[in-house]
């Protein structure tokens, strides 16, 4: 069986990482600590869910190790990023080392109730471990690839 991707689909998941990507773009940023909200809701009118979680924070990470694969991002930026969302992950209450499940992103206090999920600990941590795989293979990738330009041409097409 065939499993190529055609150009069409290729063009159209292509669009839907940079769409993505353009998400953690416009919300993780310094005014809410470099910590991802929990959503945006377009409709009836635009609010940010201004509360992230163990798991929207390691997604976050992964989206830009994702968006510098893609081109979205240099290695730079990457860093500097995940260094930002680092920095605020250490102001972060935790219960005997182990996060809350959810924190305002721009105060970082722990929302009520305070409770310590698994699921989104085991994510985080899972995430975690990719994110370390990700900048031990940066070590050997180019600073400058041919992905920098397809991700130009994404951001210019969408």
């Amino acid at each position: 069986m065939d499993t190529s991707l055609t150009a069409e689909d290729e063009t159209y998941l292509r669009g839907v990482a940079r769409s993505t990507w353009r998400f953690f773009e416009r919300f993780v940023t310094e005014e809410d600590n470099w910590l991802p909200p929990d959503n945006f809701q377009e409709d009836p009118s635009p609010v940010v869910a201004r509360r992230t979680s163990p798991t929207n924070i390691g997604l976050a990470l992964l989206a830009g190790v994702a968006a510098r694969d893609l081109g979205y991002v240099g290695l730079l930026e990457l860093v500097e990023r995940t260094e930002f969302t680092f920095d605020s992950v250490h102001e972060l209450e935790r219960l005997n080392g182990h996060f809350l499940n959810w924190y305002d992103t721009a105060t970082l206090e722990p929302l009520m109730p305070r409770y310590v999920s698994t699921v989104d600990s085991g994510n985080l941590a899972g995430h975690l471990l990719v994110l370390k795989q990700a900048c031990l293979e940066a070590i050997d990738r180019p600073i400058l690839s041919a992905g920098l330009l397809a991700g130009f041409a994404d951001t210019l097409d969408f």
